[in-house]
């Protein structure tokens, strides 16, 4: 059985990095409704709920354009040490002009 989930949210997965794949499947023989179905980098399978097929189509597409530019590799993990800039480096107070 697959988890449900809210389309942004799957979408939100995919920005963190934890989409595979994509695919979208239709819910009614009329194929006026679809759920758009996600296969996460630990192997799980996540759905959407039944929406209209337009709709499915969209967030689909949306999770392929991610995947495409490969969002996940500037999501900062733990396995990496990545420094802030802003908080490393000299003293600010040093580089003061006196007026």
């Amino acid at each position: 059985m697959r988890a449900v989930m809210k389309g942004r949210d799957l979408e939100g997965l995919a920005f963190l990095g934890k989409v595979e794949s994509v695919n979208v499947e239709f819910c009614d023989d009329k194929k006026t409704l679809a759920k758009v179905v996600v296969k996460t980098t630990d192997g799980d399978e996540v759905e959407s709920e039944c929406i209209p097929v337009r709709a499915a189509g969209k967030i689909s597409i949306v999770i392929k354009h991610y995947l495409r530019m490969g969002i996940g590799k500037y999501i900062i993990t733990n396995e990496k040490s990545v420094g802030n800039v802003d908080t490393e480096g000299e003293d600010e107070t040093e580089d003061r002009q006196t007026s």
